[in-house]
């Protein structure tokens, strides 16, 4: 009788512990990816520098490394979703606006984007995000005049 009531028991702290492991993760997860979501709601609508925005650019990289995003031939992320970050650049040509993905400027090197653009005003003109998950899915940075 007590080998019965002891193996109930155990099973039970067993479940128990799985139970607490999985929800610690998902809430570690969700915290985490709440922080992201923070960061970059945090630029939207003010004007920053370009070298502000060259660290946005590999703070970007970093986390779809992170989250292990797939890239295509191109070397470009491929969006998924749930986690992946897409992020693009609209610079001023003459009268228009061009809009390139930051793998096409980290391919060109950053260090010639600061060069370039270091100086220039950015502001955050659109953020969107995942609708199965709620994080951000792409965000868009265009020049502005200062």
């Amino acid at each position: 009788m007590k080998n019965k009531i002891l193996l109930i028991v155990i099973i039970f702290i067993i479940i128990l512990g799985i139970s607490i492991y999985f929800v610690y993760n998902y809430r570690t997860s969700f915290i985490e990816s709440q922080k992201i979501n923070n960061i970059y709601k945090s630029y939207e609508n003010i004007q920053i520098l370009g070298t502000e925005l060259a660290s946005i650019i590999n703070q970007t990289e970093d986390t779809n490394a992170k989250l292990s995003t797939e890239k295509n031939k191109e070397g470009r992320y491929i969006e998924n979703d749930t986690d992946s970050i897409k992020m693009y650049i609209k610079l001023q040509y003459k009268d228009d606006y061009n809009t390139y993905e930051i793998e096409r400027i980290l391919n060109n090197g950053i260090d010639n984007f600061i060069k370039a653009y270091g100086t220039a005003s950015f502001k955050c003109t659109e953020i969107n995000y995942h609708e199965k998950t709620g994080n951000v899915k792409d965000i868009t940075f265009t020049e502005v005049d200062e």
